[in-house]
């Protein structure tokens, strides 16, 4: 069987001009969770990643952590997140008089009802009643599973991958391997934690969860304040 160690990024810039790249802390829990694989033997055979900043930049502290050379990286455009401010402004068009999209329109930055927010946004759009949205549930979750089937097509002779992705395509990722309906997709996706690890054993035709949102290399008393959701 090969092996598969699906991360989500480590902590983007909320509130920056410009979110799809790290924050200080977010380089720094990329080289810690390096720094703990290289510490725990784990040899990768192939490295893959969406073609977002955030996720190359992911890769790049890991690499950094662990002493190799990640250069080599097989990219998977399906791995990437979906445009939450383009669907939020799309939400707004048809439903502009939600006192939820009003606050955050007013103060983008409230993280707690920026998050109310997403769910809210989240659940309307896997129903499909979101008009003009940038990208429809539907084709969202096909390029997902499409990029699922990609990585598990690389199942030759008990290889391991790391990959790296993001909470929402993560969160359908692990949806679509144990069949979880739609509307529940994203109580995973507003759980996962910055460079958190879902692990899975896979072959060609059959692919299994067996850890899910781990994060090792902050799990102690000193390290528990680096950690991070957004």
């Amino acid at each position: 069987m090969s092996e598969l160690y699906l991360v989500r990024h480590a902590q983007a810039s909320f509130g920056a001009a410009n979110y799809d790249q790290l924050s200080d802390l977010g380089h720094q829990q990329s080289r810690w969770l390096g720094e703990h694989l290289g510490k725990r033997g784990a040899r990768f055979d192939s490295l893959v990643v969406g073609d977002m900043v955030r996720h190359h930049e992911t890769m790049d502290g890991i690499c950094a952590g662990m002493e190799i050379d990640g250069s080599n990286r097989i990219v998977l455009p399906g791995l990437n997140e979906y445009n939450f401010t383009d669907m939020t402004e799309a939400y707004g068009k048809s439903h502009g008089d939600d006192p939820l999209y009003q606050i955050i329109a007013a103060n983008p930055d409230d993280r707690k009802n920026y998050y109310r927010l997403l769910r809210k946004v989240l659940t309307v759009w896997t129903r499909g009643e979101i008009d003009n949205a940038p990208e429809t549930w539907v084709d969202f979750k096909a390029r997902v599973l499409d990029a699922q089937q990609q990585i598990q097509a690389m199942a030759d002779g008990g290889k391991s991958i790391l990959a790296i992705g993001s909470g929402g395509s993560i969160s359908t990722f692990v949806g679509g391997v144990l069949g979880i309906p739609d509307e529940n997709i994203f109580d995973l996706n507003l759980q996962y934690k910055n460079t958190a690890i879902s692990h899975f054993f896979f072959n060609a035709k059959k692919m299994n969860l067996t850890g899910f949102n781990g994060i090792p290399h902050l799990d102690t008393n000193e390290m528990e304040q680096y950690i991070t959701y957004g």
